[in-house]
């Protein structure tokens, strides 16, 4: 029972040194990735679970390249946290908007319920 409990506290450490690498390497990841190569990815996503038309994957695959390559440079740079993160928002703020005009209410209801979700599960991961 002692030993259990010494060890404990290794287990824990080791835990959450394994995630953090693999949180590490996933955000190198994305970092490491072209624009291009994440406005595809986001695109075969939301092909997925959208069920979008053929008319719908060309206008989003334009859009999702479009902000890709406006959150390149963002992504990229030096600065903080918080700063990236505002900026980010903006962008994302009006990428929402030009895509109501791309998918249909439903499908644009699953996309904001999909997204907060995603929100929600961050925000509960870093508790």
């Amino acid at each position: 029972m002692i030993l259990k409990q010494k060890l404990w506290p290794v287990f824990i450490t080791a835990f959450l040194c394994m995630t953090f690498v693999n949180l590490e390497a996933q955000t190198k990841k994305l970092k490491d990735s072209t624009p291009e190569q994440r406005a595809k990815m986001l695109t075969e996503w939301m092909t997925s679970k959208l069920a979008l038309t053929p008319k719908q994957v060309e206008q989003v695959s334009a859009l999702n390249l479009q902000y890709a390559r406006k959150n390149d440079p963002i992504l990229q740079s030096n600065e903080g946290k918080l700063v990236k993160f505002k900026k980010l928002k903006v962008l994302q703020k009006e990428k929402s908007n030009a895509l109501s005009q791309i998918l249909d209410p439903g499908q644009y209801e699953k996309y904001q319920e999909i997204k907060d979700q995603m929100v929600q599960n961050i925000k509960n991961k870093r508790k």
